[in-house]
């Protein structure tokens, strides 16, 4: 619950400020990256190397779903920073890119960040 709680502040603070798409995007996916990388304890963890039931076995469902709502709203944010309207194409990539930086880097932040902080 905190992270979508960082997020939507996060998302407000560039809206407000107006900050330009990739670096409101980039910013926020390099920061949590971070502070994936510093709370892991081995490689594998940080991009996820281990197998999908594994994983979700370990973060949970509802933590998961609160990852994966915090990086759409990432994406719904820079998209209504600068708005255009994407081609077919461009969702589609949306989408792909969407979920591989779900499932190899943001997925488990939750947990990983409750062992940092504690």
């Amino acid at each position: 619950m905190y992270l979508f709680l960082f997020t939507v502040i996060y998302c407000v603070i560039t809206q407000i400020l107006n900050v330009s798409y990739e670096l409101s995007a980039g910013i926020y996916l390099i920061g949590i990256g971070l502070i994936k990388g510093h709370s892991s304890e081995e490689m594998k963890d940080v991009f996820n190397f281990k197998k999908t039931r594994d994983l979700y076995k370990e973060n949970r469902f509802i933590d998961s779903l609160m990852e994966l709502f915090s990086l759409i709203l990432i994406f719904i944010n820079s998209y209504l920073i600068d708005y255009e309207p994407f081609s077919v194409f461009e969702f589609v990539f949306i989408f792909f890119l969407i979920a591989l930086l779900y499932r190899f880097l943001f997925w488990g932040i939750i947990r990983e960040s409750k062992n940092w902080i504690l």
